[in-house]
């Protein structure tokens, strides 16, 4: 039953060509630089906040520099929260044109085909239009999703950015 898997995976990249394997690639690398951020931000970012407020709590500050203290470490944990989101934004964008890439080397076997076996052997072809369709599919299907948990994670933090100046607001 897993070889019908398999096999059907493995013929689904034969038929998007060698452009499918870039958008598989990309879409690998792009998932897991998402989850490293869900990652860091469920785990790591927690406890950078948690130590930042007992460190601040333990300290007394000058009045005058209070706001600037509060703006200096807002900027810091931003920072540190958006680490990365540039990149992956940059890989959402490249999805869509590799696919188009694979539809452009796709037409090209479709018209090599047509010039050297003519207009009549429809079958022949049907694997250029193959190549041409699939990798644009799949490249906009792992834009979409990407999209759609970028924009999660840009939510999450500015949740967890206003989260913080609330709770420095307390303690300072």
């Amino acid at each position: 039953m897993i070889d019908l898997y398999i096999d059907n995976f493995f013929n689904f990249f034969d038929k998007g060509g060698f452009v499918l394997y870039i958008v598989f690639a990309i879409a690998l690398f792009l998932w897991a630089l998402l989850i490293e951020r869900y990652i860091y931000i469920s785990f790591e970012y927690k406890k950078y906040a948690k130590a930042l407020k007992q460190e601040l709590s333990q300290n007394e500050f000058n009045q005058k520099f209070k706001e600037e203290i509060k703006k200096y470490l807002i900027e810091e944990s931003n920072i540190k929260l958006k680490s990365g989101l540039s990149f992956i934004k940059t890989l959402i964008i490249v999805c869509p044109l590799v696919g188009l890439l694979g539809t452009v080397t796709g037409m090209i076997e479709v018209f090599d085909v047509m010039a050297l076996s003519g207009t009549s052997n429809v079958k022949s072809m049907a694997s250029g239009v193959s190549m041409a369709t699939i990798p644009t599919m799949a490249g906009m299907v792992v834009a979409l999703s990407g999209i759609l948990f970028e924009k999660k994670l840009e939510l999450s933090i500015k949740y967890h950015t206003d989260k913080l100046y609330l709770e420095i607001s307390k303690v300072l």
